[in-house]
């Protein structure tokens, strides 16, 4: 709950967990049409959110690795090593999205 505190506290974070939010309601949108319920996520859902919100800060070593040689680079590799974080970033998020099977509608 410490976690999902910081997260909502946070303005950009909680923009971003909004969206995904919002994307996973939109896809399973047709079903509560029709019987007048609220089609909010239940708890699980934002919990699993949550975990993918966290992916982002964690850190990873070799994300670490690469950000410590980045001020020994030329320009055009340190945009290169800021391309490769965030594709580190974006497969952990990945990873935790399919084990918490967020991602079993889409795949």
């Amino acid at each position: 709950m410490g976690k999902l505190g910081e997260l909502l506290s946070d303005e950009e974070s909680a923009k971003q967990l909004a969206e995904l939010a919002q994307m996973l309601m939109s896809e399973g949108g047709g079903e509560d049409e029709g019987s007048g319920e609220s089609s909010a996520p239940d708890i699980g859902t934002i919990m699993k959110l949550s975990g993918l919100m966290g992916a982002f800060s964690q850190s990873d070593r070799n994300a670490e690795l690469l950000l410590a040689l980045r001020p020994h680079l030329s320009a055009e590799r340190q945009k290169k090593v800021d391309k490769a974080v965030k594709l580190l970033k974006l497969i952990a998020v990945w990873n935790i999205a399919k084990e918490s099977g967020l991602l079993n509608d889409i795949l």
